[in-house]
């Protein structure tokens, strides 16, 4: 079972074949329009300390993270700049479905992973100018962090319940 995971080996680097496989797993989401609007930025250590130094309070936290894959949506937006459109909305969707393939994919390896969106405390717009997207034309849509994990996981582990729980979100419909 695929969770969030904050602390990594950073002895241990994932194999680029990995990641690889990771990424064909991505860009196998539903994709309405067939627009592939994903975009992977696989961050080398000159990358990662340029993110670092964007939010110094949290470096140690930064640094603790062996792998980072910044993803974008690129799309059509309307004229303020959002992805208000229904292709817009279709491609923000599937760029989330292409981020959990990734992350179940890193799972089935082995792998943790976690999506980090505001935590990280830093403007978007500082994060595209740190992996050199084209802001014009992309949204960011997260920092998938990966690595080996810490400490063995518990394969006996469970998520933590749900506040709505199944009875709360499903309507069965005659």
């Amino acid at each position: 079972q695929r969770r969030s995971l904050a602390k990594y080996d950073t002895s241990r680097a994932v194999p680029d074949s990995v990641v690889q496989a990771a990424l064909e797993s991505a860009i196998l989401a539903p994709n309405h329009f067939l627009t592939e609007p994903w975009r992977f930025y696989q961050c080398g250590e000159a990358t990662r300390e340029k993110l670092c130094a964007l939010n110094e309070d949290k470096r140690a936290m930064f640094e603790g993270v062996p792998g980072w894959m910044i993803v974008t949506v690129s799309t059509e937006y309307d004229d303020a700049g959002l992805i208000s459109t229904k292709k817009g909305l279709e491609d923000h969707a599937a760029v989330s479905c292409a981020i959990q393939n990734m992350m179940l994919s890193f799972s089935d390896d082995g792998i943790g992973s976690k999506w980090m969106t505001g935590a990280l405390g830093i403007a978007p717009e500082a994060i595209l100018g740190a992996v050199g997207a084209d802001a014009a034309e992309e949204r960011f849509m997260g920092a998938i962090w990966y690595g080996y994990p810490a400490k063995p996981l518990d394969p006996d582990s469970k998520a933590p319940p749900r506040k709505l729980g199944l009875d709360g979100v499903l309507k069965t419909l005659p």
